[in-house]
């Protein structure tokens, strides 16, 4: 009977430690996927930025274009 313990504790044993090896694997894996979310994030938040600036700062250049124009076409303008 002594013998049966002894096998069912080494076998909780490594059951336990192969349990706890998954679990700092899938920490590991967590940890690096929230990191690329994070930095994906970032970049997104930058484009849309950059998206915003260059929308804005092309609305102001066709704004300012038809003030100093008085809405008359550019002569200097291909097309």
């Amino acid at each position: 009977m002594a013998e049966v313990v002894v096998v069912a504790a080494a076998v909780l044993l490594l059951a336990a430690a192969a349990f706890l090896w998954e679990i700092i694997e899938t920490r590991r894996t967590v940890r690096r996927a929230r990191w690329l979310l994070t930095r994906a994030s970032m970049a997104m938040d930058e484009a849309r930025r950059a998206s915003v600036t260059v929308g804005g700062s092309q609305l102001v250049d066709h704004l300012l274009g038809l003030v100093a124009r008085n809405g008359e076409p550019d002569t200097d303008a291909a097309g």
